[in-house]
């Protein structure tokens, strides 16, 4: 045959009716064809499909993620507690179990702390607190003078206002008070005052006025006060206008 067939390729049909035969018949796009790629369609469906799947995949596995966690930290606490709970139970010494020895340390310290406390007590007690005042049978006086700014500072009453005052100053001394007597002003005329100190120390004394019953401690705890006192009170008195001594 001079006419040679040409032989090009078909296009894979529809089976529509499952009938051998038609498979050679190239079905032109466009016409009502239903040939379509077979990979691609099913590429298409599992993508419309897919996302919700995961979705829901993701979702419940979350939610069994959230109930295996807590359970398996339940178990865990609850195997931590038996087995502090065995521990606990153990026999350490004879038939000491470990709690019974551990409440005993706890109980051994706190008793160490509560001596602890009652010898530091004792021991701090100051045996120099204990004085017997009836034994100060000894005087020692201290004079001297000093100038207020009341001008108008005559009157009786006004000279013993000043007295407690200045008997208050020597009265809550802790080294002083136990010696202390009285204080007495003697003379007042116009702003200067004149005044008088009284002490009393017991018959074994020369330390005392030596150290504690000195010129210098005396006249420092009233000129001490003097600095402290304010400006405006009525009984103000000049502190640099003090002078004291033995006698």
């Amino acid at each position: 045959m001079s006419d040679e067939l040409e032989l090009k390729p078909f296009k894979a049909a529809c089976d529509n009716n499952n009938d051998p035969g038609d498979q050679g018949i190239e079905v032109i796009p466009g016409n009502g064809s239903c040939t379509y790629d077979v990979e691609k369609g099913t590429d298409e469906v599992s993508n419309l499909l897919t996302p919700q799947a995961v979705e829901n995949n993701r979702t419940q596995h979350e939610v069994d993620g959230v109930d295996v966690d807590t359970e398996t930290k339940t178990l865990r606490w609850r195997r931590e507690l038996q087995s502090l709970k065995t521990e606990l139970n153990e026999v350490v010494v004879w038939k000491l179990k470990l709690w019974m020895v551990i409440l005993l340390v706890f109980l051994v310290i706190a008793l160490v702390i509560g001596i602890s406390l009652i010898v530091c007590a004792v021991i701090d007690d100051d045996g120099d607190d204990n004085y017997d005042k009836s034994s100060f049978v000894v005087k020692r006086f201290f004079r001297g003078h000093f100038t207020v700014t009341n001008s108008s500072f005559t009157s009786d009453q006004e000279i013993l206002q000043l007295e407690q005052q200045l008997t208050q100053v020597y009265s809550s001394s802790h080294a002083l008070e136990r010696y202390f007597s009285n204080f007495t002003i003697s003379h007042l005329q116009d702003t200067a005052a004149q005044f008088k100190l009284q002490f009393m120390m017991p018959l074994d004394h020369e330390e005392l006025v030596r150290f504690t019953l000195s010129l210098k401690m005396v006249k420092h705890v009233l000129l001490q006060h003097l600095y402290d006192q304010d400006t405006g009170d009525p009984f103000y008195i000049i502190p640099t206008s003090l002078s004291m001594e033995v006698g």
